[in-house]
């Protein structure tokens, strides 16, 4: 389809209507369909810029033709806020001159119930016969019902969780293709691939976790030890044992794992997964507490000795049935897993075009 976009300003200039305006096109081209941006500053070097002017002569003939070649239009506060009201008349012709555009009315603000805007011309109170409209918030679209007396059906406004996460582009690029940000739990195991680092039982908690219906991943940095010449055999036979799913990912085996990766690694995560039969130290744990992750640790000496609370301790022979349901039941208990994994689930970007924008473009 072909789908235009109409705001004032445009990304790179910062603000919330902005971004995601610059989602939805990003969305929409991702998914096939050719996108249009109209503003009168910002957008990019494909944007169609609009005069200043304040005219609604002179802005009804700069949106006319490009408007015409739409299969919609959304209007992203343009026919609720102020800052312009000659393109704001300009766009109540054009729907009434184009019949055949769908326009679409993106309700983020209301300046008519907004004592900052009041009073305001009678245009931004009406709302128009011929548009429909979508609000960003229930408290949106009850405001615009009480200026309006019209209608406005509710679709939320996104996250685009990579970004927000401040991933790496090939760590988020990974995170896409494997649906790591899909709200299943991740966990993080940064080791090299020795024998007491214990991998195996990452392996087996991903594959309990996954069994049960839980979705789960088991991220294993995954680096060969140039130290130890059994390393690489340790690998193999490892990497042998993981079968062909996602319960566990041996992320050293796509691309070098770089303080940068392992960063956005932490980032990425629920949970710090840390099962070694021996350790000097244990570097993890602390890299884990600045990151606010929740461990999962041996209960071996010094691990049980570096963090003073938090962590949760297991045998490195434990089951691993047991070491899965001590996992969950942990998570379970954590309003803030529980609200990121919604957040994931309910508001990322994909997830709002599949349950909302599908919908509405058809």
């Amino acid at each position: 389809m072909n789908v235009a976009l109409v705001h004032y300003t445009a990304a790179p200039i910062v603000g919330g209507v902005e971004r995601v305006m610059e989602e939805h096109a990003r969305l929409f081209t991702a998914h096939g369909h050719r996108v249009t941006v109209l503003c009168h500053r910002g957008g990019g070097p494909d944007a169609v810029r609009l005069p200043e002017e304040n005219s609604a002569d002179a802005q009804a003939a700069a949106l006319r033709p490009i408007l015409a070649m739409q299969d919609i239009v959304f209007l992203h506060n343009v026919l609720t806020m102020p800052f312009h009201p000659a393109l704001t008349e300009a766009l109540w012709r054009a729907v009434d001159e184009l019949p055949r555009v769908r326009f679409v009315a993106w309700v983020h603000d209301v300046a008519a119930c907004n004592p900052d805007y009041a009073p305001v011309a009678p245009i931004f109170s009406k709302a128009h016969p011929h548009c429909e409209t979508i609000a960003v918030s229930p408290l949106r679209a009850r405001q615009f019902a009480e200026v309006t007396g019209a209608q406005a059906a509710v679709i939320p406004n996104g996250i685009d969780p990579p970004r927000v996460l401040g991933l790496p582009e090939n760590v988020a690029s990974f995170a896409k293709q494997r649906n790591l940000l899909d709200g299943r739990i991740v966990l993080l195991h940064p080791t090299r691939l020795v024998r007491r680092k214990n991998v195996e039982l990452s392996i087996a908690v991903g594959r309990e976790l996954v069994q049960r219906g839980t979705p789960a991943t088991v991220l294993v940095t995954a680096a060969d030890d140039p130290h130890n010449a059994a390393s690489r055999t340790l690998g193999e036979t490892l990497r042998g044992g993981c079968g062909a799913h996602d319960a566990v990912i041996f992320a050293g085996d796509h691309f070098a794992v770089g303080d940068t990766e392992l960063a956005g690694f932490y980032r990425l995560a629920d949970a710090l997964f840390f099962p070694s039969r021996s350790e000097g130290f244990g570097l993890p744990l602390l890299e884990a507490a600045l990151h606010r992750l929740p461990v999962f640790c041996s209960d071996i000496e010094p691990l049980r000795d570096l963090l003073r609370e938090g962590a949760v301790c297991f045998s490195p022979d434990a089951e691993p049935a047991r070491v899965a349901t001590l996992i969950e039941e942990t998570l379970a208990e954590s309003s803030a897993f529980r609200e990121r994994r919604r957040v994931l689930r309910e508001y990322g970007w994909e997830a709002i075009y599949r349950r909302h924008l599908v919908a509405l473009l058809r």
